[in-house]
């Protein structure tokens, strides 16, 4: 039997295209107006260092977004508002979606916030989320009070071997 890698990202990004293209299908048909809210797409790697997040902000510049990390869940959060210059009854067709939006995703237990880096370039936001230090369970000598034989013994970190207190 083959061992399968489980991706969460691949089944979150799965289920925010179903999820959207349901919402399509069943919004308003309006040549004028979004039907759809602002979600915007991104793009998610790994490499030997860190996780890397892409997400397209077009029109947007980097004091429109927030990225925040809050007990273990990275938000990204924002707001395209509509070109003010441009007058409510000129518009022909308006296709690209405006509003609010916020995102949320699960950072690996052990991810230190304060190690993540973004940078913004031509409408790209670009995260960098470094790997947590790996978890392994170390061995205790344990000694006898008078001297006589010691033992060894393997100890998990509770919190690695799913103990709860």
């Amino acid at each position: 039997m083959a061992v399968v890698r489980w991706d969460p990202w691949g089944e979150l990004a799965a289920l925010q295209r179903d999820v959207g293209e349901l919402f399509q299908r069943t919004g308003p048909q309006s040549g004028t107006r979004q039907s759809t809210g602002l979600v915007p797409p991104i793009d998610a790697y790994r490499t030997d260092e860190d996780l890397v997040v892409r997400v397209e902000l077009p029109g947007m510049a980097p004091d429109d977004v927030d990225v925040s990390v809050d007990d273990g869940m990275l938000t990204l959060a924002g707001e395209r508002r509509m070109d003010a210059d441009v007058p409510e009854d000129a518009w022909l067709r308006r296709e690209r979606p405006t509003g609010a939006f916020e995102r949320s995703f699960s950072l690996p237990e052990g991810t230190d916030p304060q190690r993540i880096t973004a940078s913004f370039d031509n409408g790209i936001l670009e995260l960098h989320i470094p790997h947590p230090p790996e978890r392994r369970p170390h061995r205790v000598d344990i000694g006898s009070a008078n001297g006589a034989k010691s033992q060894t013994v393997d100890v998990e970190d509770r919190q690695s071997a799913g103990a709860s207190s």
